[in-house]
């Protein structure tokens, strides 16, 4: 890393062109792979992982390798559990504003998108895109921390994509949200990789595989040390690594287990609709194959079982019960 590594959270860290890779008009090929995924992959995992897990606490109902779930897929299910025309969606962590896109051909009544970061380039051009395109749909965003929202607005959907796993308030914001969304309203959320998984910070492991649990074994100064060696520029992390190196830096790590989220969501009244699981292929084999590493791991405190090293992600819907 270089010394010069800093970053200002008003930096407009948008990737414009990057946006509308998943619009009507550029999506065929999505659409082939969702068909396959429906009619074949994900009915051959329902059978061939059905009792993969065994130590997580909670309803399971797909576990997948990896993918397998597309985007899309995942808002038809949402609509398929309630549907979404005429209603308001919240997204936390909206980013450039891609799921919005996504979520258009359903004509909510409103959309907001908040994020922490700041992604006014591409917001600016989604509105364009909305308004050229001449959709009804009520289009916000607002660079925000979700705890600053007013609470006397309601929301019957609230969406997120790779955010919950970066709260460092984790509970406290569950507990909002649960209080801000309607009567049978549904939260959507994906999250992941967990923590404990391979390349749990989103860094360790892209020198070498080896070292993809470093995050874990490695203490403060020798984790520095490594996080310095291997960081690249602003640009580079923003563009090439999905900020990882900003994660890093800022320490936006919510560092729970599978079954702490599932709890934390039962404490405040949700319950899951649906859950999908995705493991670590690269996780699963490395623990698989060297067992000094797998016993090294195991002997932190952090630890819960061994399944907690190779569960990547969370997809679930939550209804308020």
């Amino acid at each position: 890393m270089k010394n010069s590594f800093n970053f200002s959270v008003d930096k407009d860290i948008s990737l414009e062109s990057k946006i509308f890779n998943n619009t009507s008009k550029n999506n065929f090929r999505n659409i082939l792979r969702d068909i396959f995924d429906s009619y074949f992959r994900r009915p051959f995992y329902n059978i061939l992982y059905k009792n993969f897990f065994k130590t997580q606490k909670y309803k399971i109902d797909l576990v997948l390798p990896a993918k397998g779930f597309s985007d899309t897929a995942r808002k038809k299910k949402l609509n398929e559990f309630s549907k979404i025309k005429g209603k308001s969606i919240l997204i936390i962590g909206c980013g450039n504003g891609q799921d919005i896109l996504n979520l258009l051909k359903f004509k909510p009544k409103s959309i907001r998108g908040i994020d922490m970061l700041n992604y006014s380039q591409s917001w600016g051009s989604i509105k364009k895109y909305i308004k050229d395109n001449k959709f009804k749909t009520k289009i916000d965003f607002k660079k925000e921390d979700i705890l600053d929202l007013q609470n006397k607005t309601k929301y019957d959907f609230i969406i997120s994509d790779a955010v919950f796993e970066h709260l460092t308030e984790f509970q406290k914001v569950i507990k909002f949200l649960s209080k801000i969304l309607k009567k049978n309203g549904i939260i959507y959320s994906s999250y992941g990789p967990f923590w404990n998984c391979f390349a749990g910070d989103h860094f360790s492991g892209r020198d070498k595989l080896k070292n993809g649990y470093n995050h874990i074994l490695l203490n403060k100064k020798q984790y520095k040390n490594y996080f310095e060696k291997n960081v690249g520029s602003i640009s580079y992390e923003i563009n090439n690594q999905g900020s990882a190196g900003i994660l890093v830096k800022k320490d936006l790590f919510s560092k729970l287990t599978g079954n702490e989220y599932m709890k934390t969501y039962y404490e405040n009244n949700l319950v899951s609709l649906y859950t999908v699981l995705e493991y670590c292929p690269i996780g699963f084999s490395l623990l698989k194959n060297y067992k000094v590493l797998r016993n090294k791991l195991l002997l932190k405190k952090t630890l819960i079982n061994l399944e907690d090293l190779y569960l990547k992600t969370h997809i679930v819907y939550l209804k308020k019960r």
